[in-house]
């Protein structure tokens, strides 16, 4: 979905992905969220 909605692959989605939770030290999207409130990201 957000692929389409930005006109964009998924695979650059996918690699956008990667980045963040590089980024961010974390493994998946649950570790990510955790991080993120924690460190008042959002």
């Amino acid at each position: 979905m957000i692929a389409s909605a930005l006109f964009i692959s998924l695979a650059t989605v996918r690699s956008h992905v990667r980045n963040i939770y590089a980024k961010l030290h974390v493994n998946c999207g649950r570790e990510a969220v955790v991080v993120a409130l924690r460190d008042k990201i959002v």
